[in-house]
Formats: C-alpha cells, structure tokens, sequence
C-alpha cells in the first residue's frame, strides 16, 4: 500500500565568519525594541506588539507598537513604547510627543517611551521633558563599531531538503483481511497534505512527508555525504516500528490500524548561501544620556519564511543574547 508525494523539509544549519557586508535594505525597529525589552526585563513581564484596542462597538480606536504590562512587588506596570521610523520625514517632532501624551492619559499608562530612528527635533525634547515622556534612538552603525565583541560579518545558511517520491506502508502479515482492505482504501484518496497518521506516543497527525522528515532526522547521519551546494542523492529508507509505545496508525471504517513499517523513497538535498550582515543598530536612551544595546541581524529565508538571527549585546551587563524569529519590516 503506497501513497505519492512530493515536499517534506528544509532544515537550516548556520555557520557565522567573515565577510562582506550588506547595507540595510528595511528597519525592523519594533521587533528589535521588543527583543531588548524582553531581554532587560524580569519574568513575568510580558511584552505584546501591535496589540489592537476596539470599542464596545467593535470599532478599532487604537493600535499599540509595544506594550509591556506586569507586576513588580505590588506595582503594576503599564507601559506603552511607540516606535517612529520616517526617514524621509526627519527629527521627530513635538506633535508626536503630544500624540503620546494623550495616549498614556487615556488608556492609563504608567509610563511612555518614543523610540525614532531619526532623533527628535528640539520641541519634542523639551516638551518629552516636561510631560514626562523618555527618548530613546535606534540608530544604524558600522563593522568597526562592534569589532570589539563581534568579528563574523556573514553566515552561511545550509539548507537540508528532503523530498518524498513514494511511501509504501506495511501492516503485520498476520493481521485480518478486513483491516488490510480498509487501510488500502482509506489511501487510495490520500493527498500529500493529509495527516493520515496518529503518533501512539504523542497523538499528533503527521502527513507522510513529515513521516519522512522525522525519520531522516532520528537517523541523523543521511546527508553527512552532501557538502557542497546543490548536492543531492535519493535515498530508500525502511523505518520498523517495533515499540507498542511508539508507533503510527491510521483512521480508517474499521477503527484504528496499526502500521508495522513505511519504505520511503525521495531525493536528499543541500544548497549553501553566505548571508551578510543585513542591520548593525545602536540602542540609546537619550532621555538619560545611555546606551543600552548593540545588535547585529542576518536576515535569510527558511522555505518561504523570512527570518531574522540576532545577536544582541547588552551594555549594562556585558552579555550577548541570541533571538531567532521572523523578521518584519517596519516602513
């Protein structure tokens, strides 16, 4: 009993050295504050972005960039970090301060904090000073900059795929005719993306593919032979479930059957591509004269995902934190 596919996995190996360097083709300025935030702050915080407020109407009145809400001892924290990247536009002006204002007074704010890539016009920071709003920059920085904790200035990314061209799924040769009609014709309608099969040991629905994709990584050692780019080879892989703890079954009119073996058959890849550095910010808060992070971003794709690695390095303690999330551009 087979069942035809195609797509199963790119798994992503990184690898940090020197290189060249890309210039900044977009900002990702809240993702970036939020990570610094999430970072300095204890647990228990939490910290949300792009959260919308509705009316009782369910019209949207409000959209926060960042939101950070918690208890601290017996003070409950509210805050609100709004972000301001208009390159065209120049120095944040006062108006936007006042914007803030208004904002923290109506929706109950502890404290406010702007954030511009672009620095502030003199109204903004007299008037921030005065309403009690602090300044903070994000601002774009040089290799030579960061030479002192950061040397690598490109990775490579080493993508593994794997695609499936055929599964045949066995049953035990001594189980009852019946189950063995029903499985077959259960397959007969199968599409590469239907979860056909229940894990015993954790009840998740997999597809054949990802069938396959589990059964490449648990063997580990498959693509050991593929290290140049564009390398590829087919594999025929023979996967014995043996454990009554640890197996797959398949739905079908009868109940669930147990599946005694799956012989895979698809093609290994690997392709390689050197990333540069894509962003090098600096963090400051201008308010108080401080510089709070530096961070580097290699931005990349994982199928059609775009993600971003960071690698942040916090001034006040020294340390380097590592995020990997998919990345956003803010216009």
């Amino acid at each position: 009993m087979g069942t035809n596919g195609y797509l199963c996995m790119i798994l992503t190996h990184l690898k940090i050295e020197k290189g060249a360097i890309m210039s900044n083709s977009g900002k990702l300025l809240e993702g970036f504050v939020a990570q610094i935030e999430k970072i300095l702050l204890p647990q228990g915080i939490s910290v949300s972005t792009n959260e919308k407020v509705f009316n009782d109407d369910g019209v949207q009145i409000a959209e926060f960039d960042i939101e950070i809400e918690g208890k601290v001892g017996s003070t409950n924290l509210k805050w609100l970090i709004e972000c301001r990247d208009r390159p065209s536009h120049g120095a944040a002006p006062g108006a936007w301060i006042e914007q803030l204002v208004g904002r923290r007074d109506r929706f109950g704010f502890n404290k406010v904090i702007a954030v511009s890539t672009t620095g502030f016009a003199d109204s903004a920071t007299i008037y921030a000073k005065e309403a009690g709003i602090e300044l903070r920059t994000v601002t774009e920085s040089h290799l030579e900059d960061i030479s002192d904790w950061f040397l690598p200035n490109k990775m490579t990314v080493t993508r593994r795929g794997a695609i499936l061209k055929n599964a045949v799924l066995l049953v035990d040769k001594d189980i009852p005719d019946k189950y063995r009609i029903a499985l077959e014709k259960r397959l007969v309608a199968v599409e590469p993306s239907d979860p056909i099969l229940i894990s015993t040991e954790t009840d998740q629905h997999v597809t054949v593919c990802e069938a396959m994709q589990i059964a490449v990584n648990k063997t580990g050692n498959l693509y050991d032979d593929l290290n140049t780019d564009g390398a590829s080879k087919e594999i025929n892989l023979r996967v014995i479930f043996e454990s009554d703890d640890s197996h797959f079954v398949v739905e079908s009119e009868v109940g669930r059957i147990r599946i005694a073996e799956i012989l895979f058959t698809g093609d290994l890849s690997v392709t390689i591509e050197e990333v540069p550095i894509s962003t090098i910010n600096n963090y400051e808060n201008t308010s108080h004269d401080e510089h709070i992070a530096s961070s580097v971003g290699f931005n990349f794709n994982i199928e059609s995902l775009p993600v971003e690695m960071a690698f942040h390095k916090i001034n006040e303690t020294g340390e380097m934190h590592i995020s990997l999330g998919a990345s956003k551009e803010i216009n």
